[in-house]
This record gives C-alpha cells, structure tokens and sequence, in this order.
C-alpha cells in the first residue's frame, strides 16, 4: 500500500482474501469450543483444570497458518488441550502412585485397564483415548494409519517424563540440570507438538518424517530444551509459590550457588546459542521436505511468542488477548 506503484485490484483482492481467512479462522474457533462443552471429561471439573480452548486453536494457528490445513489446525488444538487436561490431573490432584498408575495405563493403550484408575486419573485417560479414537478414524481415511502408532509412541514418552518431574518435585530432588532439561522438554510437549502438526500436514507427511523426528535431529532436541528454559523462566514464581520445585531455574540456581538474577543472564544466553544452532541446521541440506522441516521452523516462532513476556497460554489477560484481536477482529479496511 505505501509503494507508488501497487496495483490497487491485487491489493483490493489480498484485503478480501485476509477477511475470508479470519471467517474460517472464527469457524474453526467453533468447532473447537463446541466439541470442547459437549465432552463428558469437561464437565463440573475443578478449579485446577485449564479451560484453553482459544489459546490451544492459537498455538496451532502458528504451526501453519493456510486454510488448507484447517483439519491440522483443529487436530493440533484438540491434541494441545488433551496435553494441558494431562499435566493437570498429574501435577494438581494425583499422588504418585497414581501418576503411575495412569502412566502405566497409558503404556499399555488399552482401555480395558481404565477399570484399574479413580477420579481425575480415570477422566485423564478416557480423555486420552477418546482423541485418540478421533485421530484414528481420520487417519484410517487418509490412509495414514501409522502416523497413530507414532502419535501414540510420543503420548507415552510425554507422560513418562511427567512422572519423572513429578517425582523430582514432590521427593525435592535435585537432579542434574542437563538431565532435568531434556526430560523437560520432552515434558513440555515439544517433540509431540511437532509430530501433531506433521499429522496434520495431511499426505504431505510420510512415515519417514516421523521416524526422523523419533531420531531427535539436533535442531528438535535444542527447541525442546528451549522451550523448557523459556517455559521456567516464566514460571519460576508461580511454581515456587505451589511448591513445585522442578524448575529450571531452581535447579540451576541450587546446584551452581547463584542467583535468580545471574541464572536468568545465563539462561538467556544458553538461548541465544541455541537459536544460533537451530537457525544452522535447519538451513543444512535434507531429505526431509520443506513443509515438514516449515513445522519445526514454525514451533521455535510459537515458542518465542508463547513466551515473549509473558506466559501467553496460561495468562489469556496479557498479550494473548490483543493477539487473538489482531488476528481474528480487527479488520482491514478495504
């Protein structure tokens, strides 16, 4: 618009065309908050549950954004959901036991085994197996069958890793930091979030993909880490308030001697190094396809804005808010 020469048809026409994508976007946002009310697991939950159905569309609205990938983008945000539902059943109302218990369940996938759980652990998993059940059907069509089996393989080392922070916590354990970060971010979701949007990609994503992404390439494992530093480095109050203890900085300020202050310099510098290796491999050449390799490029962008200054998915009063009214309300002005 601010060149001289702009052809005002071409720029008439991308205006319509953005005010169509926010009417597909806003139908989405439907479909997800509907499906979301009309869950048995939804009902009468308690305080501690994170209803995020807006923040889970957002988060796969940034994994891709065309409106091909509409059915990626639901799929994405019913799966991002389903991790938030987990970690709040664990981490606010089970005993270890019956973490394990769940996690247990969940290594075996069979929904023969549920008779086994109690209260939220029980809701947990008929959750879990219920989008699971819908993530099958549509696979089943599209032919794609073992995009499941690795879905299911991510799930389980999810809630591995959710038992093992647990246990650090609640035992105030100090583990070593490297090992804490790469459980975190594990923990976190970030390999699985991936692996969501590659299913999403429809045809575009093969069994290869996922078998590469099960390899942990350099640049997935340095994102995950990322996302677990980011991810504490925001937290830090809030968890040290409830008494969870496994946090980055806590641990690394515990086991190095210093302060939150000179914890936070070095964290921010560990993710400077960390952009610097990611930004290098994913610019090396592949056998992986460009829109696969577009899903993790498009994860470390949802990271940095998840994260910005604050925490974007749990706190929908900070910038989220003016996020989502950026991309779904305000108009363009033909």
């Amino acid at each position: 618009k601010q060149e001289e020469d702009n052809d005002e048809t071409l720029l008439k026409l991308a205006k319509l065309n953005f005010k169509f994508l926010q009417l597909h976007y806003i139908q989405e946002l439907k479909i997800i908050t509907t499906w979301w009310r009309e869950l048995d697991h939804t009902k009468n939950l308690p305080h501690g549950f994170r209803e995020r159905t807006f923040e889970s569309w957002f988060v796969g609205s940034m994994m891709y954004f065309e409106p091909q990938f509409s059915l990626g983008r639901i799929m994405s945000a019913k799966f991002i959901l389903l991790l938030a539902f987990l970690d709040d059943a664990c981490d606010t109302y089970g005993s270890i036991p019956e973490v394990e218990s769940v996690v247990n369940c969940l290594e075996r996938w069979d929904p023969e085994y549920m008779e086994n759980l109690h209260g939220h652990m029980k809701t947990a998993f008929k959750f879990v197996m219920s989008v699971y059940k819908e993530f099958e059907e549509i696979l089943k069509s599209q032919g794609r069958s073992f995009a499941l089996e690795k879905m299911i393989e991510e799930f389980k080392i999810v809630a591995r890793t959710n038992l093992d922070l647990i246990k650090w916590a609640r035992a105030g354990q100090i583990p070593n930091f490297d090992e804490y970060v790469e459980a975190g971010g594990a923990e976190a979701g970030s390999y699985a979030t991936i692996a969501c949007s590659i299913m999403g990609l429809g045809e575009i994503g093969k069994k290869e993909d996922f078998e590469w992404l099960l390899s942990r390439p350099k640049s997935v494992r340095y994102l995950a880490r990322k996302t677990r530093l980011l991810d504490d480095i925001t937290d830090f109050e809030e968890d040290m308030n409830k008494g969870y203890t496994a946090n980055a900085l806590n641990y690394y300020m515990k086991q190095h001697g210093v302060t939150k202050k000179e914890a936070s310099g070095e964290f921010h510098k560990m993710i400077g190094d960390i952009n610097k290796i990611v930004n290098e491999e994913c610019l090396k050449t592949t056998n992986i396809s460009r829109p696969v390799l577009m899903q993790v490029v498009n994860y470390g962008r949802m990271v940095n804005i998840l994260y910005t200054s604050d925490d974007v998915y749990n706190h929908r009063e900070g910038k989220l808010k003016d996020y989502l009214t950026a991309l779904l309300v305000d108009p363009i002005h033909l």
